[in-house]
């Protein structure tokens, strides 16, 4: 049992105290109890059940510890975001500009886009995973992503804004994973199928909003599902 009280005190905060981050951490934390418990059928021994556990303990403590630092990050994303709206106001020269800046942005490495992703309220699960550009950097099939990344841009969207990004795990090896037992290594998913799917949900949507949504909703589903039932969903 997890103590709520210390000398008759609430020490846990309710959740209604807890910021976006911390529910998703305690959110995470819950899960990976639940997936190292006695009763599920891992094919793990118990010290190695509980090894795996305090391994995933460990990092979520260390996730919790960029909150110290979490509001001059919330500050460098709304720059970031203010910068990308440039593309959608101002003269037609103005935007071009704009546009031009976004689209020689770089996506690697990951950090710039995990670093935001925090700050949004969404922890890296484990050192397992690995931030995915939902709409990739540079994709297999150029001619179909430059498109859909200049869709993005266009709409004042830029490459390592954090709705454009979900967490997957990194090798395929680390499949399945507690926190999402039905996805796979995050480079299966990165197939010529996969952009012309991507390019198919965004670029028919004229709104930053829709289109974030967008985005959001196919990062839940390759979370979710294996790469063949994810793509074309």
């Amino acid at each position: 049992m997890k103590l709520e009280y210390q000398n008759g005190v609430r020490i846990m905060p309710g959740e209604h105290e807890l910021s976006p981050f911390e529910r998703m951490l305690e959110r995470y934390s819950q899960m990976a109890d639940s997936y190292y418990a006695a009763e599920q059928d891992t094919g793990l021994t118990q010290e190695q059940r509980s090894a795996a556990l305090s391994k995933a303990k460990v990092h979520l403590d260390r996730e919790r510890g960029h909150l110290k630092a979490m509001a001059d990050v919330e500050g460098q994303l709304t720059a970031y975001r203010a910068k990308g709206l440039e593309a959608t106001q101002g003269s037609g020269k103005q935007r071009m500009e704009a546009i031009s800046v976004m689209n020689a942005e770089e996506h690697h490495p990951t950090e710039t886009l995990e670093k935001f992703m925090r700050a949004e309220g969404v922890p890296k699960p484990s050192p397992e995973h690995t931030a995915h550009h939902i709409v990739p950097g540079k994709g297999k099939l150029p001619v179909v992503n430059n498109q859909t990344r200049m869709h993005l841009h266009i709409h004042g969207i830029r490459i390592n804004d954090p709705a454009n990004g979900v967490y997957l795990v990194h090798k395929d090896a680390d499949t399945p994973h507690w926190s999402m037992p039905a996805s796979r290594g995050h480079l299966t998913y990165h197939t010529h199928e996969y952009e012309r799917w991507v390019s198919q949900k965004v670029t028919l949507l004229k709104n930053m909003d829709l289109i974030k949504t967008q985005l959001q909703i196919i990062g839940r589903i390759l979370q979710d599902n294996e790469p063949k039932v994810a793509i074309g969903q």
